[in-house]
């Protein structure tokens, strides 16, 4: 069997991950790990993934839950204009993130400006020690605002 076409078992991903700790459990990626296996990521990753899902989602893109999604875009431009859009957008993440059950993890939404003075929606997610274990960090900071070319620009940082 070639080293590439050899799958990923379960003991191997309980030792970096235990599967007490991950209450989502697991998740693969269509990449492979620098032992050419399937690249597992952690129940914390997997909840900052969900994250960056919801916010892009327009509401009604899946028809079984057609409150689901933020659709970030369309808040992009009251930033300036209305100081409660951080508290909105973390509200209803918040509520979505209930409704799906991803849990031990606090989000925080503020304003920001770049460097070219464009205003910035700036998310901090921290997960707790439990759903962290096995990570580098615990903290993921992401910043979302526009480009020079006015398109959507997502930055995603590990504190």
């Amino acid at each position: 069997m070639a080293l590439d076409e050899r799958g990923i078992y379960l003991a191997e991903v309980n030792r970096k991950y235990p599967r007490s700790f991950q209450t989502l459990g697991y998740d693969s990626l269509m990449d492979v790990d620098s032992m050419y296996k399937p690249k597992m990521i952690s129940t914390f990753e997997m909840c900052v993934n969900s994250i960056l899902t919801l916010l892009f989602m327009k509401p009604g893109q899946y028809p079984s839950i057609p409150e689901l999604g933020i659709d970030i875009e369309s808040y992009l431009h009251e930033y300036s204009d209305d100081p409660t859009v951080p508290q909105k957008i973390k509200n209803a993440l918040n509520d979505q993130c209930n409704r799906i059950e991803v849990t031990g993890i606090e989000i925080d939404c503020k304003i920001d400006k770049t460097d070219e003075g464009v205003d910035a929606l700036i998310l901090t997610i921290t997960g707790n020690d439990r759903l962290c274990y096995g990570n580098e960090t615990n903290t993921v900071l992401i910043g979302i605002s526009y480009d020079k070319l006015n398109r959507l620009y997502i930055r995603k940082h590990n504190i």
